[in-house]
Order: C-alpha cells, then sequence, then structure tokens
C-alpha cells in the first residue's frame, strides 16, 4: 500500500476535479439553450396576458398559472446557469490545487503540501455540494414544467395530432 504522502496520489486528483469541470460547463451549456426556450415561452405568455392574444390563448387553460410557472422555470434556470459556473470554478481551483500538492509532495516541502491537500479536499467538497445543489434545481425546474404541461389542453401526443401540430 502506497503511503498518503507518495508524490503519485496528488495527481491522480487533478485527472478528477478537470473532468468535472468539463461536466459543469456541458451542463451549463444545455441549461442555457433551455433557458432560451424558456424565455422565448414565457414572452409569448406574458403578451397573451397581456391581452395581444395569439396561439398560446387557445393552448392554455389558466394562463395565468401558466406565466407564474413559465417564470418560476426561468428563475430555476438561471439558479442552475450560476451554480454551474461557481461549480466550474471550483472544480478548476481544487485541479490547480492537486497541481501545486503534487508538485510540493514531490519536492519533499511537507508543510505546503499538507496545506495544499486540506485546501484540494475543501475546493472539491464545495464543488460536489454545488453539484448536488444544480441536481436538485434541476429536478425542481423539471416539476415546473411538468406542472406547466398540466394546464396546457393538449396535454398528450395524440390529443396535438387531432388539432392538427406536430409533435
Amino acid at each position: 500500500m502506497l503511503p498518503i504522502d507518495y508524490p503519485a496520489i496528488p495527481l491522480s486528483f487533478v485527472a478528477g476535479p478537470a473532468v468535472l469541470a468539463n461536466v459543469c460547463a456541458i451542463l451549463q451549456d444545455r441549461v442555457n439553450i433551455r433557458h432560451a426556450h424558456s424565455v422565448d415561452q414565457w414572452r409569448s405568455l406574458q403578451s397573451l396576458r397581456a391581452g395581444q392574444g395569439g396561439k398560446a390563448a387557445r393552448l392554455y387553460s389558466d394562463t395565468d398559472a401558466a406565466v407564474a410557472l413559465s417564470g418560476r422555470r426561468v428563475r430555476l434556470q438561471l439558479r442552475a446557469t450560476e451554480l454551474l459556473t461557481l461549480g466550474t470554478c471550483s472544480f478548476g481551483v481544487t485541479s490547480l490545487l492537486s497541481l501545486g500538492w503534487s508538485i510540493l509532495a514531490n519536492a519533499e516541502i511537507n508543510r505546503s503540501a499538507a496545506l495544499f491537500s486540506v485546501s484540494t479536499i475543501f475546493c472539491a467538497s464545495v464543488g460536489l455540494l454545488i453539484l448536488m445543489t444544480v441536481a436538485l434545481t434541476v429536478i425542481q425546474e423539471s416539476a415546473s414544467a411538468r406542472a406547466l404541461m398540466r394546464v396546457h389542453f393538449l396535454s398528450s401526443p395524440s390529443q396535438a395530432e387531432a388539432a392538427g401540430d406536430q409533435p
């Protein structure tokens, strides 16, 4: 068994956070795409509420509830985007700290290496906590999307096809 201060061990901590930082960035891109569609939907519903009519008037049973749910989705997506940005930064800092830890451990500067190891573990823990919060936020946003579908008149594919809409 290798001792904990073995110089190659901190290098294994560089790869994990680097991959997680990339995952956060990719997820952030996907949330931004969903956010753009949600903002368009929210604007459409706002125009409906203002009395400008349009296609949405025929689609939702309760436009006030639809506007509220759509606004909630937009806010949750913004929160997820902000958290994913923080997660990317946290995992990026973790990777850099791991690299510093490896260099100091290899140079046998034990006090500084110990400080870097504690900092690395702390930043990685913060990043994982942020990812768990993002997961909960996305679950809440999905619940809002499902609730929005429930106030939609054409909530099933067969009803949409009967009305002449393409899925």
